[in-house]
Formats: structure tokens, C-alpha cells, sequence
């Protein structure tokens, strides 16, 4: 029996997988570079074991593995670089098209097929991507789960013979359907690198984290607009600026000090605006965020309410924010990104008509009582503090009497939870207040 020239191929009993890849070399090493689909690459790249020691890499978390599956599977838009694997010597092959590169003419990248052995699989690693590699892993189990899950459910849905219940189980199976195609049709570069051994592997890795330079989160807050406390700072920054903060954010530095013309830097402006939506050591939930999307009625609340809180600063503290902010350093507690941060928290827990999960409850002050505390507040933020300052009683404070120069509290989070307490309940109970006694 003749068999079809149209048959098709049965890669199922392939001994290795093949690639149009290019070589080049990149510090005497060669590397290979290609583009795989998702599904190929955890079907091809092992998930990183999870909170064990490597030989040649770093502990991998699960958080951050799922923080990426979730970015992924939300932001149909993500992007990511390159993920860098590396391989032993004589392990994968490599056969140059001449007639491509003849096209090319250039010696220095060499296009052609690249052929991995799966009895090799085993030894091609991750040298720099193991949290990303790791959250495709746990995409893909996601979307095998539901898709799975769906096409139970239309089943169970057609013995029904209920023709909207079976309409709305063949929508779940069509949209799983659809999210599944993404894993196949969306792809990652992965470059190969070739080492001689582990060791040398750790030593590619080292320099990688040594000589990339982060992005400061100041930074990446102006850059990243996808969370509501980010879009915010944008907004009171830079496209219609609060009168106090109008060419006064910092967005290249997240801390600013000494000299700086900035007042704060805009990963305070962001802490700030946090606090003000879900207190001092509140996180915004995901849930939050969907309520607060952009252009919708939620951010354009907490705009306002922040809006409102930098009034209060404004109109209560007009004499510090005149100065020159490298001036206010040296003369106001209010030179501090830490005092703002909690000056914003007292606010939260004065004026805020919902708790740090979101539930409604009745605000402790009104806005105009909050600012009147506020203004309770002015006489008393000149620094440097001494000894017998009652901004000492709070505890957060270092102290004067071992000859250091104290110009603002702790910054940890323990120190700002204490001391927004403490301020709250000064403004509640007016008796506790320190100074003017």
C-alpha cells in the first residue's frame, strides 16, 4: 500500500525539534537566538523548581511567578525581552542556510536551522527569565484548567436541553477557546547562550544583575499607567497639577534631599495617594483597581479626595511651602516625604468614608474639621527637633540627646503606622494633644 505524498507528519516520533534560529557571538560565546509560542516553550522548558537552591541561579518565588502569569493573562497587550537559557557544549545543532545568509552578507549573525535533541531537554537551562518562564508555566496550567472545566460544563449543559444555559456554557468553552489560541499564536524570544559549565553559568548571571541598572520605581510610576495611584500622580504632577506640586515631582529619583528644587519625588506622590485611598499600611486590591479604572467614577473620586488633602497642606502650611524646598529640608518637618506620607494617612483615617478593604463607614471628621487640625499643626513643624520636643513623646523620633540632628521621624512601617495613630487621635481627642500645654 502506497502512502499519500499528502500525509501528514507525525512529529510525535521526531527525536528532536528544529528552528529557524540565528547564531551570533556575544563575549567569544556563540548564541542562539529564536522565537517559540508559549505553549512550545513550557511544553520545551521545564518550570523552575520553586523556593530551592539552584546551582546555578538564584531561589525562585511563587508570588512572583504568578504575579507574571496574572500580568500576562489580564494585559492582552504584555510584553517582555528575551528569555537568556544557556546549554553545554555538543549538545544542540546547528546548520547554516546558504542561501539566506548569501542574501544577508553579513559574517556576523549566521541564520539557519537549529535542531534540539529532546532526549537534551534536561540540559538546556534558564540563566535570566526563571520568574517569567515560571509564570507561562502557571498561564498555561490556568487556561488548560479551564478550558478543560468549560468543555465539561457544555457537556453536562447540552443533556439539559435548556437552549440558554447551553448557550452560555458554549460562550465559557468559546472564550476559553480563544484565550488557549493566545498560548499558540503569541510568542517570546529565547536566546541560547553556550557554556562550558555551571559554574561559569553563575558567573554570566552575576554579571547580568551587576551591570543592569533598575529603574527606580519614581520612575517606572510615571511610565506605568495601569494602576490608579500611578495614573493620579501623573495627573497632579504634570497634566493638571495641584498649585503645590506643579513642576515640584521628582519622577528620576525615589527619594529627593539636600539640594533638590523637587519637593517630593514622585514614588512619595504615589505613597501618598495610597494612603489617602486605603490608609497608612493599606494595599489597593485588584478589586480596587478594577473600580477605579481610568475615566471612571471611583479614580475620579480619589482624585478629588486628594486632591482635597493637598489644599489642606496648602492653606494650612502656606508659610513652609513657600520656601524653596531645599530651604523647607532645613527648616519644616513638612521637608519630609515621611510626614507627608503620614499627614496623608491622618487624613484617610479622619475623612474617609470607606475603611482600607472598601467597606462604607462614617467618617470620623468632616473635611473642614480634618483641615482645622491640620492648621492645629502649623506652629510646631520647625526643625531641627531638641530635646524636650513633644514630638519626641511619639516615639518615632530619634533622639537628640546622642548629638544627632533630627529633622524627621523613622520611615519604617511600624514607625508610620505608630505615628498616624498617634496624630489621629490627637485631632480625636483634642485633650491628648502635646504642644501648646
Amino acid at each position: 500500500m502506497e502512502m499519500s505524498t499528502n500525509a501528514a507528519s507525525l512529529t510525535g516520533y521526531h527525536r528532536e525539534d528544529t528552528f529557524f534560529a540565528s547564531r551570533k557571538f556575544m563575549g567569544g560565546r556563540p548564541v542562539y537566538h529564536l522565537d517559540m509560542p508559549i505553549s512550545q516553550l513550557t511544553a520545551g522548558v521545564d518550570a523552575p523548581p520553586v523556593d530551592e537552591v539552584q546551582e546555578d541561579n538564584r531561589i525562585v518565588k511563587l508570588e512572583r511567578g504568578k504575579a507574571f502569569a496574572d500580568y500576562v493573562n489580564e494585559k492582552k497587550e504584555w510584553a517582555s525581552p528575551s528569555l537568556l537559557l544557556w546549554c553545554p557544549l555538543d549538545i544542540l545543532k546547528f546548520e547554516p542556510r546558504q542561501e539566506i545568509n548569501e542574501m544577508v552578507n553579513d559574517p556576523s549573525v549566521i541564520l539557519g536551522v537549529l535542531s534540539v535533541p529532546r532526549s537534551s531537554k534536561q540540559s538546556v537551562k534558564i540563566l535570566d527569565g526563571q520568574h517569567r518562564i515560571l509564570g507561562f508555566h502557571l498561564w498555561m496550567q490556568q487556561l488548560n484548567k479551564e478550558l478543560q472545566a468549560a468543555k465539561l460544563n457544555y457537556s453536562e449543559a447540552k443533556k439539559l436541553r435548556d437552549p440558554i444555559i447551553e448557550e452560555a456554557a458554549r460562550v465559557r468553552v468559546e472564550k476559553a477557546e480563544d484565550n488557549m489560541a493566545r498560548s499558540e499564536n503569541e510568542s517570546i524570544g529565547i536566546d541560547i547562550l553556550i557554556c562550558s559549565s555551571a559554574k561559569e553559568a553563575r558567573q554570566i548571571f552575576a554579571d547580568i544583575a551587576n551591570n543592569a541598572k533598575g529603574m527606580v520605581k519614581a520612575l517606572a510610576i510615571g511610565f506605568d499607567q495601569t494602576k490608579v495611584v500611578n495614573r493620579i500622580t501623573s495627573i497632579l504632577a504634570d497634566e493638571k497639577a495641584h498649585p503645590l506640586l506643579a513642576d515640584r515631582i521628582d519622577f528620576n529619583k525615589d527619594r529627593v534631599s539636600g539640594t533638590s528644587d523637587y519637593l517630593l519625588s514622585a514614588k512619595t506622590l504615589a505613597d501618598s495617594i495610597r494612603c489617602i485611598a486605603v490608609g497608612i499600611t493599606g494595599r489597593i486590591s485588584k478589586a480596587q483597581e478594577r473600580d477605579w479604572q481610568d475615566g471612571t467614577e471611583g479614580q475620579g473620586l480619589l482624585e478629588y479626595k486628594t486632591r482635597q488633602f493637598f489644599d489642606a497642606l496648602q492653606n494650612c502650611f502656606e508659610r513652609d511651602f513657600s520656601m524653596e524646598p531645599k530651604d523647607m529640608r532645613e527648616k519644616s518637618l513638612l521637608g519630609s516625604g515621611t510626614i507627608v506620607r503620614v499627614l496623608a494617612g491622618v487624613w484617610f483615617e479622619l475623612t474617609s468614608d470607606m475603611d482600607s478593604q472598601g467597606k462604607k463607614i462614617k467618617p470620623r471628621k468632616t473635611v473642614k474639621e480634618a483641615t482645622e487640625f491640620f492648621a492645629k499643626l502649623q506652629p510646631y513643624m520647625a526643625i531641627p527637633i531638641r530635646s524636650g520636643n513633644p514630638w519626641l513623646t511619639t516615639g518615632v523620633f530619634p533622639s537628640p540627646e546622642r548629638g544627632q540632628t533630627v529633622t524627621a521621624p523613622g520611615s519604617r512601617n511600624q514607625e508610620l503606622k505608630s505615628l498616624t495613630v498617634e496624630i489621629t487621635n490627637w485631632a480625636i481627642n483634642p485633650s491628648s494633644f502635646p504642644f501648646g500645654k
